[in-house]
């Protein structure tokens, strides 16, 4: 049966850069290519490997990994609201297929999901619920984190899953990274203000700080934070992308071996590369998928740093096999 994977980067000034600078095209018209190529595939079914940004995960229970049974995407920065068309009895299966691997994963029932989910969903299928897709949020916030080795173990388990679901064309997607850091904008818990510490720990569990007023801090956030940098005295390395960095990963990770990943450490990830680099956890979990489900490895298709959506943005593309 036919798989394809994809792993790319998200980023909310996407929707609203500055500038429209060549790079911001480049990444655009770099989207718009492979989202047709997956219209071409034309998926019965998309496994999605997201991460978040404290819009529907939060640190008073955080999992390393979850899937959603039922998930709703959040109108928040970068974000396409609605409700994701969640295949309820495959998810379930998917949680036992996962635990019965060894990796344990956290399931919902009532999943909220922002643009670390919907923007992929968007830009690359059409919209959230295009398709119908099994969404599996990994945990690259804040420490302590899960090693990679564990990320890509769960890549494995998921690849054994969809081995059994018969003749199903199945899209692998992983969304995240590349190099760029903001812990500024999403703030771990000991550095958070005061006003915003509830929210973070306890999501819509608790009244002092509405959900919407979160999002609509970080709308305001981000706008200020694209106006910054449009700016022409702010560089890339000041706005904390790492070219070199991006370029290293994409070798690493097409090399066709993801299994040195397991020597990575998150933490030494993060003081490379900013925070956001973890979320190249997703793109491991989702080439693991695709390598145990097909033995297709990954090839990159785009790299390149955008000082105006404060990114370093990567595709890249494995199969259809």
């Amino acid at each position: 049966m036919p798989y394809l994977m994809v792993a790319a980067s998200h980023s909310p000034l996407l929707d609203f850069p500055a500038r429209e600078s060549p790079s911001v095209v480049n990444i655009r018209a770099a989207l718009d290519a492979t989202r047709a190529r997956i219209e071409a595939f034309d998926p019965d079914l998309v496994i999605l490997f997201g991460v978040d940004h404290y819009g529907g995960q939060h640190m008073d229970c955080m999992s390393s990994f979850c899937v959603g049974v039922e998930a709703t995407a959040l109108a928040d920065v970068g974000g396409t609201p609605g409700r994701l068309d969640v295949p309820r009895d495959l998810a379930v299966a998917a949680v036992r297929a996962i635990r019965a691997s060894g990796v344990d994963t956290a399931v919902s029932f009532a999943m909220d999901v922002d643009h670390g989910f919907s923007q992929a969903l968007t830009r690359l299928l059409g919209g959230v619920d295009r398709y119908p897709v099994l969404p599996i949020f990994v945990n690259c916030i804040q420490p302590p984190f899960s090693p990679y080795a564990r990320a890509r173990a769960l890549g494995a388990a998921v690849g054994e899953f969809a081995r059994g679901l018969g003749d199903r064309r199945i899209l692998f997607l992983g969304s995240g990274g590349l190099a760029h850091n903001p812990a500024a904008l999403f703030p771990p818990i000991d550095a958070v203000q005061p006003e915003w510490r509830p929210y973070i720990l306890h999501g819509k569990a608790q009244a002092d700080v509405p959900q919407q007023a979160w999002i609509d801090y970080e709308i305001q956030a981000h706008r200020m934070g694209a106006q910054m940098l449009a700016q022409d005295q702010v560089t890339p390395e000041m706005a904390g992308l790492k070219d070199a960095w991006d370029k290293a990963f994409l070798a690493t990770f097409c090399g066709g071996d993801l299994s040195v990943f397991d020597g990575w450490d998150p933490e030494q990830v993060m003081d490379e590369a900013g925070i956001g680099a973890v979320e190249t956890q997703s793109w491991v979990a989702a080439g693991q998928a695709m390598l145990t489900a097909s033995g297709a490895a990954p090839r990159a298709i785009f790299q390149e740093v955008s000082k105006e959506v404060g990114i370093g943005f990567g595709i890249a593309e494995a199969g259809p096999a």
